[in-house]
């Protein structure tokens, strides 16, 4: 487990990683930000990675959805493909 300063807004992918959770963050940010740190989680993220978002969060409008199949919709659970 890595902890470390990140910023979504302004900071580049620093790290492959197996799962990448954020959770009701995406909610408070515009839709440019948001397909920012989508972008990131995804440049982030190992083939068959997952992706936790918060339960009022979604893939469903990104310009980055085709990259993630549901894995437990209920849960907001993502895997890229």
């Amino acid at each position: 487990m890595v902890f470390a300063d990140h910023s979504l807004a302004t900071d580049s992918v620093f790290l492959e990683a197996h799962l990448v959770s954020c959770r009701n963050v995406l909610i408070y940010f515009d839709r440019a930000l948001q397909d920012r740190a989508l972008g990131l989680f995804s440049d982030s993220l190992v083939r068959r990675g997952f992706l936790d978002l918060g339960s009022k969060e979604s893939l469903r409008f990104s310009k980055y959805a085709d990259r993630f199949v549901d894995f437990n919709s209920r849960e907001r659970l993502y895997q890229k493909v």
